[in-house]
């Protein structure tokens, strides 16, 4: 880290609030979950109340985590008046309008403070309280040091979700994001008490016989080019159907591929429910392919990245494949 933080200003943000909004991106994962669960816990803490509202459901590996059932889909009739009442708003795990769809244009339409906690490289600037520390594994690994710094006594609910955001956004301490911070962050999480056990059946061993078919299928259709060093595979509404997975299901498929060896790249094309392909670009960690994601409106981290594009699956395939074979070339 090149600069410590000044905690002290989420602190203060915390403090001159009564009501908070916590939310993040679409399609939430494992460590956006985790995040505002612990945010909230910390809010409360605070007396500050908060409400977490997100555009996309839960998926059901995480539901476990949320211990008070008190996250909630966005539903325009049922929650345009709690956003308008907020006097505040915490965005965790990204730093990108886009990506927070109907809730970021409330958000904006009413002016409501933003403070955003994130370790992706930002793409916007979403509040004058604005935490991006890059090199942390995970939002959640964020806030861990801000309660490490503002001392606070965390509770087994902040604990317990935290060590699902270390954990999932490693890959179980698989990826280049594992750090020796991130090992010493799970170590202190245990002997707070994490359940680590239990989080790990929640996250990893409770899939449904729907997506285990869905994965055979897709690991069945898997295409390879570039000297097999390129990997790439599509799931479509057909497939979905055919399976009778849901969306949320296809949670970590975009990693399986790198499990194949020789494979560099792997790429997973993905029609989502409002007319949107999700590109998501995983490398095994000598290639770099955050800058194949922005050159399409999309970031993420230098071997972990994603787009949403709005044209049609094939077309999208084509533009995405031309620049990840281009990318192969500019790199021998």
């Amino acid at each position: 880290m090149n600069k410590r933080p000044d905690w002290r200003a989420l602190e203060r943000f915390i403090d001159t609030k009564k009501r908070v909004i916590i939310t993040t991106h679409v399609h939430p994962d494992g460590d956006a979950i985790g995040s505002e669960i612990a945010m909230a816990e910390y809010c409360r803490l605070r007396g500050c109340e908060p409400v977490i509202l997100n555009q996309d459901p839960t998926p059901e590996f995480f539901r476990s985590a949320d211990v008070n059932q008190e996250i909630r889909c966005y539903a325009a009739d049922q929650h345009a008046g709690w956003i308008r009442s907020a006097d505040g708003c915490v965005v965790v795990d990204m730093s990108d309008w886009a990506r927070l769809r109907n809730i970021g244009r409330l958000l904006r339409q009413h002016r409501i403070p933003v403070a955003c906690v994130d370790h992706h490289i930002p793409t916007d600037v979403l509040g004058a309280v604005q935490f991006n520390l890059q090199e942390a594994s995970s939002a959640g690994e964020v806030l861990y040091r801000f309660f490490k710094d503002r001392k606070v006594k965390m509770t087994l609910t902040m604990v317990n979700a935290l060590y699902m955001c270390v954990l999932t956004d490693t890959g179980s301490f698989r990826y280049s994001n594992t750090t020796p911070y991130a090992l010493r962050m799970a170590a202190d999480l245990l002997r707070q008490g994490a359940e680590f056990q239990q989080i790990y059946e929640m996250v990893y061993e409770n899939q449904s016989r729907a997506r285990t078919e869905l994965k055979g299928r897709m690991l069945a259709e898997l295409q390879f080019e570039c000297g097999n060093r390129l990997a790439y595979f599509s799931v479509t509404k057909a497939l979905l159907q055919e399976t009778g997975a849901q969306l949320w299901e296809t949670e970590g498929f975009s990693e399986l591929p790198r499990q194949i060896k020789g494979v560099e790249v792997s790429i997973m094309f993905t029609e989502a429910d409002d007319h949107h392909v999700k590109v998501s670009i995983r490398s095994k960690g000598r290639l770099p392919i955050n800058g194949l994601a922005i050159k399409f409106g999309g970031g993420g981290h230098l071997y972990a990245a994603g787009a949403t594009l709005s044209l049609p699956l094939e077309q999208v395939k084509e533009k995405i494949l031309s620049e990840a074979r281009l990318l192969f070339e500019q790199n021998g």
